[in-house]
């Protein structure tokens, strides 16, 4: 998958570009491959076209001058007519060449060294044959055609050998090439012009867009208009999404730092007063008492500062969704021990029940150890241990379903009634005979299980006190890994 990212991101431009250049530089390419293409099939269609014109010229002079060829006297008699030539005047500035053997392959007349031989197949004396070849350093067309005689003095064929050179075949196939060419120019040209303002129009709706988000607001919540085009509506609509995302994220966090201010503000107004009480004293003896709540004013304002870090990063790591393969088993290890070692000097007793399956997630460690954490000093603080003389128990337990792991802390406290279970997830809303806590701990915990695609859930638990239930989707890929007990 890494490899794939980076391959990707090697395909990514690096510098920016005009969607509009790209698209008509890519149609101008395409176009031009087609006027390549089209070019070939038009010469040779000149070519073919210019060849089959002028070669009916040459076949029509040479049956004339056949016609001039009979038998006379006992020998081959020529009388070559003028119409044959008058035919061929149709090209004035080409050459003429002619030969003619007799029935033996006699040398009859015309000139002897032409390069088309004047041997016939059975076919040819059917149809007649044409060749191209160099003739006194110019290009000529031949025409090679036959005619029995059958008389009785003089019996066999007589072959005529026609040539004519290709000056004006050759132009007729250039007019006709660069009229095709020009014809074909003219219409890309007229093509790249519909394209380019098909083009334009077809991305006005991208200038519509960026002037009516230029015109707002970033803090006005009326959302971009609809639009009827199909293609459009997509991007209209996601924007949208965003700014209400964006504006729903930003009141959330106008609300988290008004509750936090006032929260802060309570707290240090109520560390102020009991130390302007100690300074009104008298007494050059200051009262333990008042020390005593000072120190528990502070803690309580040391604990909310760490808590509302706690949750800010939490927030921060969870939009982000860098998520890794975590092993919860060895995770919750971890987290056990440094709550062993944090309430060592507690009465309160901490169990664990892992799971005889491995469990994998993806997910980020530090922000469900930092809810972990939150969830078992609630559990501490709320527990059995501050509400009675009874002996405090933790219990964490770690199960899971084909694709569901299911991470629960409950202790042995007095719980949350059902009817506040679920105010008790909002922040700084305290519940039950919770009168001196932050409010923050199980925010947190919901916080870190909603960036994990997961819930949390509150219920009653086997020890009589609140039960938190972190449900977390599993890894997709294999583990063979195993943990036994």
């Amino acid at each position: 998958m890494s490899m794939i990212k980076a391959y990707l991101r090697q395909l990514r431009p690096t510098q920016s570009y005009s969607l509009r250049q790209r698209m008509l530089t890519r149609t101008a390419l395409f176009m031009c491959a087609v006027l390549a293409t089209l070019s070939v099939g038009v010469w040779h269609y000149a070519n073919t076209s210019a060849d089959y014109s002028y070669d009916r010229l040459l076949s029509s002079a040479s049956v004339t001058m056949l016609d001039g060829i009979n038998v006379a006297q006992d020998q081959v008699y020529i009388d070559l007519p003028y119409s044959a030539f008058e035919i061929l005047q149709l090209a004035p500035e080409d050459k003429i060449y002619y030969a003619i053997y007799g029935p033996n392959g006699d040398f009859l007349s015309g000139y002897s060294d032409l390069p088309i031989a004047p041997t016939a197949t059975q076919q040819e004396f059917e149809q007649p044959r044409y060749e191209l070849h160099t003739y006194k350093d110019q290009k000529v067309r031949f025409i090679a055609r036959h005619k029995r005689l059958s008389e009785r003095s003089v019996a066999g064929n007589v072959t005529i050998l026609l040539g004519q050179t290709t000056k004006a075949r050759d132009e007729q196939m250039r007019d006709t090439l660069y009229a095709a060419l020009t014809t074909l120019m003219v219409v890309m040209a007229l093509a790249l012009l519909v394209m380019w303002i098909a083009i334009n129009r077809a991305l006005s709706p991208l200038n519509w867009i960026s002037s009516q988000l230029v015109s707002r607001s970033p803090m006005e919540e009326e959302q971009l208009p609809a639009t009827r085009i199909l293609e459009v509506a997509p991007l209209t609509h996601a924007i949208n999404n965003y700014r209400q995302q964006w504006l729903g994220a930003l009141a959330a966090m106008r609300d988290f730092i008004a509750d936090a201010s006032h929260q802060i503000r309570t707290a240090q107004a109520t560390t102020k007063a009991q130390l302007e009480i100690a300074l009104s004293s008298k007494d050059d003896v200051i009262d333990k008492q008042i020390v005593s709540d000072i120190y528990q004013d502070h803690s309580k304002l040391t604990r909310l500062t760490n808590q509302l870090l706690v949750h800010a990063t939490i927030i921060h790591r969870g939009d982000r969704q860098e998520f890794s393969r975590l092993n919860v088993h060895t995770m919750l290890q971890e987290v056990i021990t440094h709550a062993v070692r944090d309430y060592a000097h507690t009465d309160i007793e901490f169990e664990y029940i892992p799971s005889s399956d491995n469990i994998i997630i993806l997910g980020d460690d530090i922000v469900l150890k930092e809810a972990l954490r939150n969830v078992i000093d609630n559990a501490v603080v709320h527990g059995a241990t501050s509400h009675s003389e009874r002996h405090g128990v933790i219990r964490i337990s770690l199960e899971r379903s084909e694709s569901i792991g299911y991470l629960q802390i409950e202790d042995n406290g007095p719980g949350i009634p059902k009817e506040q279970r679920s105010r008790a997830l909002e922040r700084f809303a305290k519940v039950g005979g919770n009168a001196h806590g932050s409010g923050l701990g199980l925010a947190i915990a919901q916080s870190a299980a909603l960036a994990h695609h997961g819930q949390l859930t509150l219920s009653d638990g086997e020890l009589g006190g609140l039960a938190v239930c972190f449900s977390l989707p599993l890894s997709q890929e294999p583990s063979h890994a195993s943990f036994n007990r």
